[in-house]
């Protein structure tokens, strides 16, 4: 019901809110409306918050970790349960209908120097608060007043192999297992959970294919057979030309369920068993520099292998990077794996950019 003008020119407008009848003035109707809607609001809220006191921080955030714990991947489990419920500890006995943006900053200000941390904490408290609204459990997300921290760490995962590194691995002598290893990693660009779930009905000799149907679930010691990382990464990969009789002579002796890489039971590496493989690689890499004089970075990883995996496909068109990646995007491509130095770049291809028809540089002021 609109407010109504009184005699003295005044509006008034009046509103049951819980069981009592209240009046609004104003010096327009629209004033005095206005006042109405911030006491019914405010009553909401009152309401609200009465009825959420009791529940805690902690029991919204189990109650949101349910509901997503079985769709996400076991590396970002482990960045929730190890990296965020530790940090924002403090916070689970308190109603979270009390929490506020200052005990938000208790938590965020000791972790400015982390920032790869911070940024994960952040999202993590986001998520919570957004579904406690969604739930409404809280009337309003103490997150909106807090920046988002900027992730200035570098990621020393986010490169390829430099020089030093494949002058190594190509002197060095590799056993079965390493040599196998390091091919699915750098020549066929598969993660560690594709490439140690791999079995003999993966290798086909007479297409020359590798197909990519499954994975394993490194969350514990033993691993458990799973579906690859997303959709994308179910996929048939070509195999190179060069290793069709490598192929050929090592899956001869193996039974068609049989692991590429196994234990001596017949089951796939354990993560401890994984753990010791690279760890070899690594040791062997650190002898052959020595005797070559070289140096090596000492942080090699199944990832740097991916990445110089990525960088070597950029020629190919963006469907099959993203393809043979196992991405669902390009953008995941280029973005979080295709990170370059000044030594991949075509410099003759530049140089020819770089000028005019008649062979003079190019300005840089036209």
């Amino acid at each position: 019901m609109p407010a109504k003008q009184r005699k003295d020119g005044n509006y008034e407008i009046s509103a049951t809110i819980g069981e009592k009848r209240r009046h609004f003035y104003g010096k327009t109707a629209l004033e005095a409306e206005e006042k109405m809607w911030r006491a019914v609001i405010a009553y909401k809220d009152n309401r609200l918050e009465e009825s959420n006191s009791t529940l805690t921080f902690k029991a919204i955030r189990d109650e949101w970790y349910m509901t997503k714990r079985n769709f996400i991947e076991a590396a970002t489990r482990r960045m929730y349960e190890v990296d965020c419920f530790s940090k924002i500890a403090p916070l689970d006995k308190k109603p979270i209908s009390k929490i506020s943006e200052t005990d938000i900053c208790r938590i965020m200000n000791p972790l400015k120097s982390k920032t790869n941390i911070a940024v994960k904490v952040y999202m993590c408290l986001d998520q919570i608060f957004r579904y406690a609204l969604k739930k409404r459990i809280i009337s309003s997300n103490p997150m909106d007043l807090i920046d988002r921290p900027k992730n200035r760490t570098k990621d020393r995962s986010r490169r390829g192999l430099t020089e030093n590194e494949k002058t190594v691995i190509e002197n060095t002598e590799w056993n079965h297992r390493q040599e196998l290893l390091l091919k699915l990693f750098l020549d066929y660009g598969l993660r560690k959970e594709e490439a140690t779930a791999l079995q003999k009905k993966n290798i086909d000799i007479e297409e020359m294919t590798i197909t990519i149907d499954h994975a394993n679930d490194y969350t514990v010691n033993v691993p458990k057979t799973k579906k690859p990382k997303s959709d994308a990464g179910e996929r048939v990969i070509p195999m190179l030309d060069r290793d069709e009789k490598y192929f050929m002579d090592l899956i001869k002796d193996l039974g068609n369920d049989d692991y590429l890489l196994q234990m001596e039971n017949g089951k796939p590496l354990t993560e401890n068993s994984y753990r010791q493989l690279w760890d070899s690689i690594r040791r062997r890499m650190d002898r052959t520099a020595k005797q070559l004089e070289l140096i090596i970075p000492r942080d090699l990883t199944s990832r740097i292998c991916r990445h110089d995996y990525s960088i070597r496909i950029m020629n190919l068109s963006d469907r099959e990077q993203m393809y043979l990646m196992g991405h669902e995007d390009i953008s995941t491509t280029i973005k979080n794996y295709q990170t370059i130095g000044v030594e991949h770049i075509n410099r003759k291809e530049l140089n020819r950019i770089g000028k005019t028809k008649n062979g003079s540089p190019s300005s840089a002021k036209k």
